[in-house]
């Protein structure tokens, strides 16, 4: 769908997205409308001159306005601060795809509103409905830059020339949008910093002509040469006329002089020709020369001026003049304050434009209030680094980028991420490599996902996450026999240890549970408050222990994170009647897990956690 033309049904969500195109003409170039006269200023065609011919004006203009080109601009929604949303997701669907479009000819558009910016500081954006050979519209348009030059109004009509030929534009079939730098004096009129420097210009150019006058003046012949009568050259003995001496000198002269041009290995080239005559009259023999000495003051002038249009242009000066220790091509593309205040300033320009002449109009009747959407840009092509990948992968281990960035910055794509699966079974692995002592207990999901199908004997696990004991000492005579149990007991008991926790009273369970709950709220508020540093002021709204929350943590930070966060563990176990050390690996491994996966704390998990074989069955199930 065009960006003008009869509006579509919105009750639909596509109708109401491609709505958002469908009138900006309304209030452009409609029949029967007043047209704008196109008025040209009388500097604008000086300003051409001088970058057709000055290089070094032509030369920053070009580079400011293909740094322009990678910019990439999109339809999105402000907040409530009035500020651009960053995702371009916020817009309808398919908006984004084909603005202006789409990529490769915005690029092209914005290139060459960055010379008509930096040349006569104003130019049209003009879009029509593509039409097919046989003269019928299209759903497509295109789009175009148009100069003041090419743009008339005529008779009632918009006139467009770009040199071969004019024709007219079709009203209520084509959209136009002016971009300009307003000058500050007259904001209707357009300003440009070619305006600016016209002086500088003209010295450049002057200055040109005049090295180029002296040069000219070189070519134009190796002057008179003036010899006086008296000077005579010894004639060949094959000469006819020997008392002609003149014109045996003359020919004798010439001929030995155009062979040394002719033949540069003759030996006329190499021997000087010999002339007697009166001492009194050698002297006479002068050359007169038609060419004008080369001032030694031009370079230094013409320098001097280039170094001012450097300062005067809208770009650092040391893109004209170049960096001492860096060439003027690659080492203020990397500053992000040029790109801000020579690039963006521009861009931001352009997008005013789009915004106020195309897209609010086109959404007028559509939403609630079209001031809230915006035509922005975006630079990120500009600023980043050739090579980003070892960054990317120290910000993902840190957790500080998204998967998606890290596969952008390397080079892979998102069809190359990994499966839900997948990423479950690394992060399983993950959670054992960190934490051995949860590898029985996660063994089971482990082989669940990997696809393996095996039956796991329960004891080998149990045993896996507790070895069983040494040899007991024997009894003493003089200690009394322990009591045997009844035989109703015995048939389903299991290892001793597992017998004492498994006659856990309720009350000491949840009395477990609740001071594993706080050694566990302890730790990972510790560790939260460590992995965040000093941002997690910015995130009040959440409770210290779910500071951990914001983004997960690498494997690798888990020692670091949790450096005496379970210092009080041997002091409740104690009050508990359960080992400290195996207390402390099983809660290590729920916050090891809570931590890389960025996940809540939540009782019945840590419940769950705690009646599972694998810890060592601290409580019953």
């Amino acid at each position: 769908m065009a960006w003008w033309g009869s509006k579509p049904n919105v009750a639909t969500d596509i109708g109401r997205a491609t709505a958002v195109v469908a009138s900006a003409a309304r209030l452009r170039y409609d029949s029967g409308s007043t047209l704008r006269r196109i008025t040209k200023q009388a500097w604008q065609e000086e300003a051409w001159g001088h970058y057709e011919e000055c290089g070094e004006f032509s030369f920053v203009v070009d580079l400011i306005a293909k740094a322009m080109s990678r910019a990439r601009l999109y339809v999105t929604q402000v907040n409530d601060d009035g500020r651009p949303v960053e995702s371009p997701d916020e817009a309808p669907e398919g908006v984004n795809d084909s603005l202006l479009g789409g990529p490769s000819k915005q690029a092209e558009l914005l290139k060459e509103i960055g010379i008509q910016l930096g040349v006569p500081g104003e130019c049209y954006l003009i879009g029509e409905v593509e039409r097919s050979p046989d003269g019928t519209p299209t759903d497509r348009e295109t789009w175009l830059i148009a100069s003041v030059d090419e743009l008339q109004e005529r008779q009632g009509v918009y006139v467009i020339d770009p040199g071969d030929g004019p024709r007219e534009l079709v009203p209520d079939e084509t959209v136009i949008v002016r971009i300009w730098v307003p000058n500050p004096r007259k904001h209707a009129l357009p300003r440009s910093q070619a305006q600016a420097n016209l002086r500088v210009l003209r010295l450049i150019e002057r200055l040109t002509q005049y090295v180029q006058s002296q040069i000219d003046s070189r070519l134009a012949g190796a002057g008179i040469l003036m010899i006086p009568n008296e000077l005579t050259f010894a004639a060949p003995e094959s000469e006819a006329n020997p008392e002609d001496g003149v014109s045996t000198f003359l020919a004798a002269l010439t001929e030995a002089m155009t062979t040394a041009v002719k033949d540069r290995d003759s030996v006329a080239a190499l021997v000087p020709i010999v002339v007697q005559g009166p001492a009194e009259h050698l002297e006479k023999a002068r050359l007169l020369s038609f060419a004008t000495e080369l001032s030694a003051s031009v370079p230094s002038m013409l320098d001097g001026a280039i170094r001012r249009l450097a300062l005067g242009l809208d770009a650092p000066p040391e893109m004209l003049l170049g960096m001492s220790q860096a060439n003027h091509w690659s080492a203020w593309m990397t500053d992000e304050a040029t790109i801000k205040y020579h690039v963006e300033s521009k861009l931001e320009l352009v997008c005013a434009a789009l915004t106020q002449q195309m897209l609010w109009p086109a959404l007028e009747g559509v939403v609630d209030d079209p001031r809230l959407w915006v035509v922005w840009y975006d630079t990120s092509e500009l600023t980043q680094t050739p090579d980003k990948g070892g960054d990317a992968k120290d910000l993902y281990g840190l957790g500080e980028i998204s998967g998606e960035a890290l596969r952008r910055e390397t080079g892979f794509g998102n069809e190359d991420a990994p499966t839900d699966a997948e990423r479950e079974l690394r992060r399983l692995l993950d959670i054992i490599r960190a934490v051995p002592a949860s590898g029985p207990h996660l063994i089971p999901r482990l082989l669940q996902v990997a696809g393996i199908d095996i039956t796991l004997d329960p004891e080998i696990l149990a045993r896996t996450a507790d070895p069983e004991p040494g040899p007991v000492e024997p009894a003493a005579d003089d200690q009394p026999a322990l009591e045997e149990p009844s035989s109703g007991d015995t048939e389903d008991r299991g290892p001793p240890e597992a017998a004492v926790t498994a006659a856990s009273e309720p009350a000491r369970t949840e009395a477990l549970i609740a001071a594993c709950e706080a050694l566990v709220l302890r730790a990972l508020e510790t560790a939260g408050k460590r992995h965040l540093g000093r941002a997690r002021y910015q995130h009040s709204a959440l409770e210290p222990w779910e500071l951990h929350t914001v983004r997960p943590a690498a494997k690798s930070q888990l020692g670091k994170l949790l450096t005496g966060a379970f210092a009080t563990v041997p002091h409740v176990a104690e009050r508990l009647g359960v080992d400290a050390q195996h207390l402390t690996m099983v809660l290590t491994a729920y916050v090891g897990g809570l931590l890389i996966a960025g996940a809540r704390h939540d009782v019945d998990q840590l419940r769950e956690h705690l009646s599972g074989r694998a810890v060592g069955e601290l409580m019953p199930a």
